[in-house]
């Protein structure tokens, strides 16, 4: 192993003085088949020898976006032996000639020697020994140096190649026009598909397209979207082409503005233009029909409905019920009465244009209440012991109605059974026989209850009940399947019979017998202390059979009514004019008081401000007074002899006393103030008249209220 060592770098030690005589030779040498040779020797005695090492790329080159005629750099700097060669790939190609030394630059970072290739005189290559620089160039850059470019350290004998990373050089050149929209000729149809495309103008690098449907993206990796990239021989740029597929054209593509939109943003370059066009389609009519009514829709009412359709071209409508066209009807709105006998049938209506037909309809479901179309019978009549087909087994209830009803089966208000069918064979005992009810709940609508009769042959069936209509009638129903012998009313075990006190009547039908009886309640019923226990007797060929014991009250008696309800009035009466007696009084007595309070002798005013007539209302109070207290005699006094005293009072002598008054009113002017003066107003005069006390010849003193606390 050591020898292969020693020989190893023995050979190295040989090539390299060989090879490093000049740089010319050595970049000669990398191109020839020679340096393949010495590539696989050294790496076979690699392989055989000492662990290889890697040698890196510390910098290497980037994207380049470049206009025409510009000069571009890419870098290269790496860390590798002392005898590995860098060269560069130009798509692919890494062996780009020979290399012609053109001068010598003197810089701070040491020198550097500029490289020109042969095959290549645009291509520059900046070698810098010292720090392993190995810098591309290229001037004038123009289309046709568009590419890959690859920056490789070769291997050596103990050292693996490097490689940085692939990079793109490309030309600049923005587009200089709008993009072109292409678009089949309107209008479209429906169910026909259609393509629309969108072309950009060259470019390079490509722009990018975006179409737009009414402002929105159509989105372009959709299945309906097809995106491509071509390539301009002649002018060597890039066309960018979008094509969407409108797979059946329908009303959301009718009247719909397409925009195509070229976007080109490449270094410095950024333009947005865009062409625009508008899309007509020819499709099938739609229709729907709106209801204007209140749900639910209920019988005996009308409904009004609207078809609204809309299509291109325009539609034509007609109306239709029940599959029957109604070609009468062209108007979008039609009014239908509704009765039971539409219900749960269909109206519609259709839309017809030179592209095709379109149907609506909805279903009328219309609210009406319950009818019987099996009405249970009243009475059902029963015979355990026969075994006959004539023997009924179930009761039928079948009522038509929306919604649909609920049937209820009772006995003394338990439930039995629910549904239309009510089975027969689970009664089998006569303790089972009697009244049985049905009720039929609707929703929306009252609720129907009837009664039946389930009657076991044999003794009657006897039920009492008193009318609702009239309070002293009573009916005894009897039930039997053979003719009703007799039928006897008792009351405290005694029969009753038809007189001037009640009165009995009897009717038959088909196995049902009614008795009536009308009775005089005060003479019927004789004392309360009676227990007055009325009770029903019938019989038939299978026997007697009593009815159960009726209790009547006297407390029933209208009579007892009508005389609570009038002592109840009597008694609001009465306490009523109490109260009205005491505020009268109370109200009296404050005045009273007050004026006592204040009272001071003073001479007779007559003041024209003061009338006859409020001195006749004021006796008119004492008048009033006097007849609310007239039940209690303490009152005599008579209104019209005070009337007639008054009267004659005031007008004897009237323009005597009228001087008197005013002469006395002036002496005493001194001592009392007074605005009042003598005033005569159709032959009366208005006297104003102190509150000290005075009476008038004739005249007995007025009766005052007593003091309220001593009503």
């Amino acid at each position: 192993m050591i020898a292969i060592y020693h020989l190893q770098l023995s050979l190295s030690i040989v090539l390299y003085l060989i090879l490093s005589s000049t740089n010319t030779i050595v970049h000669t040498f990398a191109n020839s088949k020679l340096f393949f040779y010495y590539e696989y020797i050294m790496f076979f005695f690699v392989s055989v020898g000492a662990q290889r090492i890697n040698q890196k790329i510390l910098v290497g080159p980037n994207h380049i976006n470049a206009y025409s005629g510009e000069t571009i750099h890419f870098p290269c700097i790496v860390s590798k032996q002392s005898n590995a060669i860098v060269t560069w790939c130009w798509n692919d190609f890494c062996t780009l000639g020979r290399t012609q030394l053109i001068h010598h630059e003197t810089t701070i970072d040491g020198l550097i020697s500029i490289y020109q290739y042969q095959a290549y005189p645009r291509f520059r290559l900046s070698v810098n020994e010292r720090h392993n620089h190995y810098n591309l160039s290229i001037i004038h850059v123009s289309n046709k140096d568009e590419g890959v470019f690859q920056c490789q350290v070769q291997r050596t004998m103990n050292a693996n190649e490097a490689r940085s990373e692939r990079v793109q050089l490309t030309l600049i050149d923005p587009p200089n026009g709008l993009p072109t929209l292409i678009i089949p000729s309107m209008p479209l149809k429906q169910e026909q598909s259609a393509n629309i495309t969108c072309l950009s103008s060259p470019s390079k690098p490509a722009s990018l397209l975006i179409l737009y449907k009414n402002d929105e993206i159509i989105d372009g990796l959709s299945s309906s979207a097809k995106l491509s990239f071509e390539l301009n021989t002649d002018t060597n740029k890039n066309l960018t082409k979008l094509i969407y597929t409108i797979n059946n054209p329908d009303s959301s593509w009718n009247n719909v503005l397409i925009r195509c939109e070229q976007i080109y943003n490449i270094e410095k370059q950024n333009s947005q233009l865009d062409v625009t066009a508008k899309i007509h389609v020819y499709y099938k009519p739609k229709a729907r029909i709106e209801s204007q009514n209140r749900y639910p829709l209920t019988a005996n009412s009308t409904a009004t409905f609207r078809c609204i359709v809309h299509g291109n071209p325009e539609p034509k409508l007609r109306w239709f019920a029940n599959s029957m066209d109604l070609t009468s009807l062209t108007s979008s709105i039609i009014n239908i009465p509704l009765s039971k006998n539409v219900h749960n049938h269909s109206i519609g209506c259709t839309a017809v244009n030179s592209v095709g037909v379109t149907n609506t309809s909805i279903r009328l479901l219309i609210r009406y209440p319950p009818v019987f179309i099996i009405r249970p019978p009243k009475i059902v009549v029963l015979d355990l012991n026969s075994k006959s087909s004539l023997n009924p087994t179930i009761i039928r209830c079948i009522v038509d109605s929306y919604p649909r009803s609920k049937i209820i089966w009772y006995r003394y208000g338990e439930i039995i059974t629910e549904g239309s069918l009510f089975n027969l064979e689970n009664i089998t005992k006569r303790d089972q026989q009697g009244v049985y009810s049905y009720k039929i709940e609707t929703d929306g609508f009252d609720t129907i209850q009837n009664d039946f009769i389930i009657y076991i042959k044999g003794k009657p069936l006897i039920y009492i009940q008193e009318s609702k209509q009239h309070k002293r009638l009573f009916e005894c129903h009897v039930y039997s399947s053979s003719p009703i012998l007799s039928i006897i009313w008792k009351l405290n075990d005694q029969s009753i019979e038809s007189n001037d006190q009640s009165s009995i009547s009897t009717t038959c039908d088909e196995n049902i017998c009614i008795s009536k009886l009308i009775h005089d309640y005060r003479k019927l019923i004789p004392s309360s202390q009676t227990l007055n226990r009325l009770s029903c007797i019938a019989e038939n060929e299978f026997g007697i059979e009593h009815s159960r014991l009726y209790q009547l009250e006297r407390s029933n008696d209208p009579s007892m009514v009508l005389v609570v309800i009038i002592l109840c009035t009597f008694t609001l009466i009465i306490l009523f004019s109490i109260i009205a007696i005491y505020c009268c009084c109370r109200a009296r007595y404050i005045r009273k008081k007050h004026n006592s309070s204040n009272k001071k002798k003073l001479p007779i005013v007559f003041d024209e401000h003061y009338s006859i007539n409020e001195l006749i209302k004021e006796v008119g109070s004492l008048k009033t007074c006097n007849t609310s207290l007239n039940n209690t005699d303490q009152l005599s006094f008579k209104m019209e002899s005070t009337d007639h005293l008054l009267t004659t009072l005031f007008n004897k002598n009237t323009k005597k006393l009228l001087d008197d008054l005013s002469n006395e009113s002036s002496t005493n002017s001194a001592s009392f103030h007074s605005k009042s003066t003598t005033t005569i107003y159709n032959n009366e005069y208005s006297p104003r008249l102190t509150e000290a006390d005075f009476t008038f010849s004739g005249i007995s003193p007025l009766y005052t209220c007593p003091h309220p606390m001593n009503v």
